[in-house]
C-alpha cells in the first residue's frame, strides 16, 4: 500500500515540475514576460510557480508530517500572500509613495507668446487616415507577385525627417506561411504630412519585425537581448539617411507597477538584428519617439492629481489632457498638442499643452477657451453644404492669437478644405481650399496683416501632360495645356488634389503671369 502512495506522489511531483516548465516556456518564450520584480505579470507568474511547487510538496509531505509541520504547510501560503499584498500597498501614494506620483514628470508653465508664429511645416496637413489612404495606393505599386506576399503595416509612426513631418510604416509579413516563403520584407512606405507625397522605399531585406515569427519576432528578439528589461511599444523610425530602425522604450518603475518612466531606448536594426541600448539623454538625434503617449498622459494626470496635496477633496487644480491629440513640430522635435480640461469634463478647456515625445517635457499654457470638438463643429458648420468632417486640430499662433488649425475631409478621408478657428471665440472661423487661402481669410477676420499675392487671373484649360518634380525639397506639380503652356503648383501650398490630376482633366485655376498656380478653383 505504501509503495502505491509513493508512486502516486512521484507522479504528482513530476506533474508539478512539468507544469512549472510549461509556465516558464509560455511566459518567457511565447509572451516574453521580463524577469523583473517590478513587472506585475512576472510577479503573477512567480506566485503561480510557487503555488504549484507548494501543492506538489504539500501533498507529498502531508501524510508523514507532524502537527507543527502541518501548521507550517497550511499557513505558509497565507504568509506569502500577505507579504505580496503589503508590497502592493506600499506602492500607493498613501503609504509613502506620494512624491513619486506628484513629481514624476517635468511640467513647465509658459506664456503663449513663446510659441512660434504659424508655419505650415509645423503641423500635419495629412492626418493618419489620409496617410493610410495614400500609403495603400503606393503599396499597390510593389508588384503583383510581392503584394500577395506582404501586407502594409499599421504602425504609421509620426517622425520628423530632415525638417518635414512624415508618417512611416513598414511592409509586414502576410502570415506564417508567407513568412516561411519570403524570410524578409522589402521596405517601407513613407508619407510627407506637409505635401501629401507618398513613396514606397525599398531597403535591405528586413527580418526582425513585429509580424515575424520565432526568433525573428521583434519583441522576442528584444527579450533575449535583455531578459530583465521592461519594454514599451517599439516604434518604426528612420535615421537622417532613410535607414529604418526599431526604437523600443525601456521603462523603470519606482514602485511595483505603480509609477513608470522611460530610462532609455534599445534600437534594433531590422536587417541584421543588431541592437544597442542608450540612456534617453544619449539617444541618437534622429530618434523622435522615446516617450509613449500613453505614459505621458498617465504622468500628467497623476502629477496634477497630487499637485495640491494628498487629500485634495475639493479637486482644486486637478486637470487632465483631453481625449485626443495632434502632432506638431518645433525645433525638429515631434510634439503632440492636446487640450487641458478640468476633471469635470465641461465644454471648455482651461489650457493646452505641447508634449515633446523625445524628452517627455510638457509645456503647459493656462488659457481658457473652446475645447477641440466645439472648434471642429464650428469649422464643419462653415462648409456644411459639403458635409466635410474636421480632423482633430492643432493649436497654432496666428498674429499672437491661439488658433485651432485643422483639415476638412470628405467621405474618402481626402482633405478638401482647411480651417482656422479662434480658440477664445470658436464662432470666428475661416476656411479655404488651400492653407494659404484659409490663412489669408482668417487674418482678415482678426485684423492681422494680410499678405497680398502677385497679380493673378483665372484661367481654364484642358490638361495635356502632367509631371511631378522636386524643387528645394518641395514637390511641384507641372501641368501643360494644349498650347504647350506650362503651369506649376507648389504642394507646400496644401491642395492635395493636385497630384491626382490626370490628362484630359479640365482645371480652373488662379494663376500669375509666370504660370504659378495659386489656387485650384475647380478640377473636373
Amino acid at each position: 500500500m505504501m509503495k502505491k502512495n509513493q508512486i502516486k506522489f512521484g507522479w504528482g511531483l513530476l506533474a508539478s515540475l512539468l507544469s512549472i516548465l510549461f509556465i516558464i516556456f509560455f511566459c518567457q518564450y511565447l509572451v516574453c514576460i521580463p524577469f523583473n520584480i517590478h513587472s506585475a505579470a512576472f510577479l503573477c507568474e512567480l506566485l503561480l510557480i510557487l503555488g504549484i511547487a507548494y501543492l506538489g510538496f504539500f501533498f507529498k509531505s502531508l501524510g508523514k508530517a507532524n502537527k507543527g509541520t502541518k501548521s507550517f504547510l497550511l499557513y505558509f501560503p497565507l504568509a506569502v500572500l500577505g507579504v505580496f499584498l503589503i508590497a502592493c500597498l506600499l506602492g500607493t501614494p498613501y503609504t509613502g509613495g506620494f512624491h513619486n506620483y506628484r513629481d514624476q514628470t517635468k511640467i513647465t508653465e509658459s506664456d503663449f507668446s513663446a510659441i512660434p508664429e504659424f508655419d505650415s511645416t509645423q503641423v500635419q496637413l495629412v492626418d493618419k487616415n489620409t496617410a493610410v489612404q495614400l500609403g495603400d495606393r503606393v503599396f499597390g505599386t510593389l508588384g503583383s507577385d510581392e503584394v500577395s506576399q506582404y501586407a502594409i503595416g499599421e504602425d504609421w509612426v509620426q517622425i520628423s525627417l530632415n525638417g518635414s513631418l512624415c508618417r512611416v510604416t513598414p511592409i509586414d509579413f502576410g502570415g506564417l506561411l508567407k513568412y516561411f516563403a519570403t524570410g524578409t520584407t522589402p521596405g517601407y512606405v513613407i508619407v510627407d504630412c506637409n505635401t501629401g507625397e507618398a513613396k514606397l522605399i525599398r531597403s535591405e531585406g528586413m527580418k526582425f519585425m513585429k509580424s515575424a515569427y520565432f526568433s525573428h519576432n521583434l519583441y522576442r528578439h528584444l527579450f533575449f537581448a535583455d531578459p530583465t528589461a521592461m519594454y514599451g511599444e517599439a516604434k518604426f523610425e528612420l535615421d537622417d539617411n532613410g535607414k529604418p530602425y526599431w526604437v523600443a522604450p525601456v521603462y523603470e518603475v519606482t514602485w511595483v507597477s505603480k509609477t513608470r518612466d522611460v530610462k532609455g531606448v534599445r534600437i534594433v536594426d531590422p536587417v541584421n538584428g543588431q541592437s544597442q541600448y542608450y540612456d534617453k539623454e544619449d539617444a541618437p538625434a534622429w530618434v523622435d519617439n522615446i516617450y509613449p503617449i500613453r505614459v505621458l498622459y498617465t504622468q500628467f494626470r497623476q502629477s496634477k492629481h497630487y499637485e495640491n496635496g494628498l487629500f485634495n477633496w475639493s479637486k482644486k487644480g486637478v486637470v487632465e489632457f483631453t481625449d485626443d491629440y495632434a502632432y506638431v513640430q518645433f525645433d525638429d522635435h515631434v510634439h503632440i498638442y492636446t487640450g487641458v480640461t478640468s476633471v469635470g469634463k465641461d465644454e471648455s478647456n482651461v489650457g493646452f499643452a505641447y508634449v515633446d515625445l523625445r524628452n517627455g517635457e510638457i509645456t503647459y499654457i493656462r488659457r481658457a477657451g473652446a475645447e477641440e470638438y466645439s472648434a471642429r463643429s464650428s469649422a464643419e458648420g462653415a462648409v456644411q453644404q459639403y458635409h466635410y468632417t474636421a480632423i482633430f486640430p492643432s493649436m497654432v499662433n496666428v498674429a499672437g492669437k491661439p488658433t485651432y488649425f485643422m483639415g476638412l475631409v470628405d467621405g474618402a478621408n481626402l482633405i478638401k478644405n482647411y480651417a482656422f478657428v479662434s480658440y477664445e471665440n470658436y464662432q470666428t472661423v475661416a476656411t479655404g481650399a488651400t492653407v494659404k487661402e484659409a490663412y489669408q481669410n482668417y487674418l482678415k477676420l482678426i485684423g492681422g496683416n494680410v499678405v497680398h499675392e502677385d497679380e493673378t487671373t483665372e484661367k481654364t484649360f484642358k490638361v495635356a501632360e502632367v509631371s511631378l518634380v522636386v524643387k528645394d525639397g518641395n514637390t511641384v506639380v507641372l501641368l501643360k495645356d494644349s498650347d504647350d503652356h506650362i503651369y506649376h503648383y507648389d504642394m507646400s501650398d496644401g491642395d492635395f488634389r493636385a497630384p491626382f490630376i490626370k490628362i484630359d482633366d479640365f482645371v480652373e485655376v488662379r494663376v500669375n503671369e509666370e504660370g504659378r498656380i495659386f489656387e485650384f478653383i475647380a478640377i473636373r
